[in-house]
């Protein structure tokens, strides 16, 4: 590998891929909103806009461009390679941002139903795009909220990156999802959502499309899941249009977020979706994924200490229970 570059290089004793190397050069420090490179005006700073959403006026309203220091690179072959028994190839990808308002400082809450809706669909629209290109297995949208999450532009914005690898935490999502259903011929995330809507007492918030809770056994404070309640496998399958489809979604999302920021101030917002059904790929992965995998959306509070466990062994220690932590969601207000 030479100076300066980076590789995908698995670990033979989990069998996970680390992207090896010297990253891009970002910020040094926060970025002054007078120097913002999202806010209008400034499109010149960023690459060309790929996609955007536009008002009645023609200005957009939701943009996305590449990444100006990608973290994957679209350019290239793979160059896979072995190494005995190690394995290593180039860190081929996309990056992209997605800019979801054209107002700097605005959090996700303040954005109308109708705004966050907009940014749904460019997302969505944008993950279909992606799964084109046969190279990717898996298209991960992530958002950073606040300086505990590492961001370090004001101006609301997601990131959504195209992998030749299944992430870690996905692959065992769609393992144990797999194992329910030859078992149970069952979704697991199904199951899930009937048992939460009996019990009740981890339930944020349930619409007739869309449930919003806190998970069994939580990783951080406050963690919430948003599940479609019809069982669907893919996020590109979500209705752009209807209180069933990206605007109930919107709606629950905006509210939920709300609450959390009642509590909490920074998080990570994660898209946990199956991957891409066009990928190159060996015949027969994934043979019932349609049936037993259910898309959703992990919300990850953030607080200022990370237990050492959680650091060094990603053994996660959570001291709020999901029954306390929903029940002050519940509690906190949504506007």
């Amino acid at each position: 590998m030479s100076s300066g570059s980076r590789e995908l290089r698995m670990d033979p004793t989990t069998r996970t891929w680390i992207l090896v190397g010297k990253p891009p050069q970002e910020p040094a420090g926060k970025q002054a909103p007078e120097a913002c490179p999202f806010c209008p005006g400034r499109e010149g700073d960023t690459p060309a806009t790929i996609a955007a959403i536009t008002g009645p006026d023609g200005a957009w309203r939701v943009r996305c461009f590449p990444d100006r220091a990608p973290i994957f690179r679209i350019e290239g072959p793979f160059d896979r390679a072995g190494e005995g028994l190690y394995d290593r190839m180039r860190n081929v990808g996309a990056h992209e941002v997605i800019v979801e308002s054209r107002e700097h400082g605005r959090r996700l809450p303040q954005l109308s139903d109708a705004e966050l809706a907009d940014a749904l669909r460019l997302i969505q629209g944008r993950v279909s795009d992606l799964h084109r290109d046969p190279r990717f297995r898996y298209v991960l949208l992530f958002r950073n909220q606040g300086p505990l999450a590492g961001s370090l532009i004001d101006h609301p914005h997601s990131h959504l990156v195209g992998t030749p690898v299944i992430p870690r935490r996905l692959e065992q999502e769609l393992r144990w999802a797999k194992q329910h259903f030859d078992y149970k011929e069952r979704c697991l995330a199904c199951d899930i959502l009937h048992q939460e809507l009996r019990d009740g007492r981890r339930l944020v918030e349930a619409t007739p499309s869309f449930v919003a809770l806190c998970p069994f056994a939580p990783r951080f404070p406050y963690e919430t899941w948003l599940f479609p309640r019809r069982h669907q496998h893919a996020f590109p399958r979500c209705a752009p249009d209807g209180e069933t489809g990206l605007p109930g979604l919107a709606a629950l999302l905006r509210r939920t977020l709300a609450r959390i920021e009642h509590l909490v101030s920074d998080y990570h917002l994660v898209l946990h979706d199956a991957p891409n059904e066009q990928a190159e790929r060996p015949a027969g992965d994934w043979t019932t994924l349609r049936d037993d995998f259910h898309w959703h959306l992990e919300l990850l509070p953030l607080t200022a200490r990370i237990a050492r466990l959680q650091r060094e062994e990603e053994f996660y220690e959570n001291p709020v229970p999901p029954e306390e932590a929903a029940a002050a969601l519940r509690a906190a207000p949504v506007g």
